[in-house]
């Protein structure tokens, strides 16, 4: 009985020692063309240090953590990892600091104009003193102007704290009702990617304003605590849940739920279909001027899409799909976009069931630059109405 014991024993320390020996471990780290920022604020947002075992995911990870971090140039940043003759790893990061008003003059001056053309401009000081602390400021001169002043930190792991203050006087029109807003808000941000597929967002708002509608004005006063998930694998998945606590008697509290999906299908080289689905629900105790927006190239206004559509709608519950065709023209850098939009955005009076779908179909190019995609769309509700025009980075939908 003991020898079959001595063997066992004796066979589990040489594999010990052997999955000792051949272990590959991290036994260098390099930054390179580092000129503001310190390369100890580089190193803390890794997933590694020198000494860990390597592994492949690491190298996404990371990757995925300094771009949003906006601390190093996109268009240069490059990661990689190099065996080493001793059977271990060598960690290389081309880190070249982001620029501290642009990534790119043609990306400043698209965003820059775009931003104009809209009434608004917003701007982010990144990382002037090289250790992680950013300034944002921002300011709107349309019907819902604002003024705005922030901070925004990268600690460890590139957990990304912000803090920001806006004082804001809007004066909308949705489903025939105009209303107006005028007040402030602080509010308090942490985002974190745990792992190269998702991303957390937590958010914190403490918002006051005057609320006027039907000629009668009353004071809000909320409390808006907020998280999101995002996942992002082969298709992305997001949802955002919100609660806002009234400090009022003038108005009960209220929730907020959001969901997206989106998913793309590649055809052939040449070609491509995206499928893209948005909902969203609110209890019927959310004020007009907290309820979901909808219509037109609303996406940056934090809207609903609907591209053809004027920016007009409003509601506590929306369903919202997207088809679009996208196809080469030239080489590998311009495609055509074919695209149709249905959506439904019901009041708290009417259901989604009672409602007809909104169809839209449009048009579009996009020129995938080293910028990243740039695209102009023209939308149309139907033969009689006015088109709608957009231009911009990113998607439309």
């Amino acid at each position: 009985m003991k020898k079959p014991f001595c063997f066992i024993l004796f066979f589990i320390l040489v594999l010990a020692l052997t999955m000792t020996v051949s272990a590959q471990n991290i036994s260098e780290i390099k930054i390179a063309e580092l000129n503001r920022s310190s390369e100890e604020l580089i190193l803390k947002q890794l997933p590694f240090k020198k000494g860990d075992l390597y592994q492949q995911q690491y190298l996404d990870l990371s990757r995925k953590r300094l771009l949003n971090s906006d601390l190093l140039n996109p268009l240069t940043l490059k990661i990689s990892s190099i065996k080493t003759e001793d059977n271990n790893y060598q960690i290389l990061i081309d880190g070249r600091d982001s620029g501290i008003f642009m990534i790119h003059p043609w990306e400043f001056a698209i965003r820059k104009t775009t931003g104009l053309l809209g009434e608004s401009f917003e701007q982010k000081i990144r990382n002037p003193h090289g250790n992680g602390l950013s300034y944002l400021i921002g300011f709107d001169w349309s019907d819902n102007s604002y003024q705005e002043y922030g901070l925004e930190y990268v600690a460890e792991k590139a957990n990304i704290y912000s803090f920001n203050y806006r004082n804001f006087d809007s004066k909308l029109d949705f489903n025939q009702k105009e209303f107006k807003a005028d007040g402030n808000f602080y509010q308090f941000n942490l985002e974190t990617i745990p792992s190269s597929k998702i991303k957390n967002n937590y958010n914190f708002k403490f918002q006051e304003n005057d609320y006027t509608i039907n000629n009668i004005t009353q004071k809000q006063e909320y409390l808006i605590p907020a998280y999101t998930l995002n996942y992002n694998n082969n298709f992305e998945f997001e949802i955002e849940l919100s609660r806002a606590f009234s400090l009022n008697d003038n108005f009960d509290d209220f929730n907020s739920l959001k969901l997206k999906l989106n998913k793309s299908y590649n055809l052939s080289k040449n070609s491509r279909i995206i499928a893209d689905f948005k909902g969203g629900f609110a209890s019927e105790e959310t004020p007009f001027n907290y309820q979901f927006r909808a219509g037109s190239f609303s996406k940056n206004d934090g809207g609903i899409p609907i591209r053809g559509q004027d920016y007009e709608f409003a509601g506590n519950k929306y369903v919202k799909t997207t088809l679009e065709y996208q196809r080469k023209l030239w080489r590998r850098d311009l495609w055509g976009v074919i695209f149709i939009d249905s959506a439904k955005i019901a009041a708290v009076d009417k259901e989604l069931g009672e409602l007809d779908w909104e169809n839209d179909g449009g048009l579009g190019l996009i020129y995938y630059s080293f910028l990243g995609p740039i695209r102009a769309d023209i939308a149309f509700d139907n033969a009689n109405s006015s088109p709608q025009f957009n231009i911009g980075f990113g998607s439309s939908f």
